[in-house]
């Protein structure tokens, strides 16, 4: 007798189909994407943002990949879906939490190499299904966000207090 295929969750699965559909439109506009691709990268924003909201206490910082991040800032700008998406579900809101590099501008979050990994086995922990290929772009302070740390806060970029 084998064991039962479980599928993985899609993170689309979280949102309203008709919403999904703008969010997604909205990404490839103002990114230049084609359809598809925005929709796999909405996708991988929304698991992301479920699976940083659910982390337990004392789990690492989740870092977002550039070729995912464009979905996570065109969610925030639907400010009464961003939140009523957690609410939803009952889970802490995930504040952006971006670096500014620090007073010098020095570079603080880990290379991908060390980033990316944690973070895309906390999505696959959590039940997401993950495409894998748009979690290799880089990490650093130019062009990704971690999670706000709810709990565990990314680096101190020294732009906060």
């Amino acid at each position: 007798m084998s064991a039962p295929v479980i599928q993985a969750l899609r993170g689309r699965s979280l949102v309203d189909p008709a919403f999904f559909g703008r969010l997604s439109r909205r990404v490839a506009k103002n990114h230049g994407l084609d359809i598809s691709r925005a929709e796999d990268i909405t996708d991988q924003a929304l698991a992301y943002l479920a699976t940083a909201a659910q982390k337990p206490e004392g789990a690492p910082t989740l870092y977002m990949s550039a070729d995912v991040d464009p979905a996570w800032h065109e969610f925030m700008h639907y400010t009464f879906e961003y939140d009523r998406f957690f609410a939803h579900h009952g889970w802490p809101k995930v504040h952006h939490h971006p670096c500014d590099g620090g007073s010098d501008g020095a570079r603080i979050y880990p290379p991908r190499t060390e980033a990316l990994p944690p973070t895309v086995a906390a999505i696959e922990a959590a039940g997401y299904r993950v495409e894998h290929e748009l979690w290799k772009a880089g990490v650093d302070c130019e062009d990704t966000c971690g999670d706000d740390g709810v709990p565990g806060n990314p680096p101190d970029c020294g732009h906060g207090a």
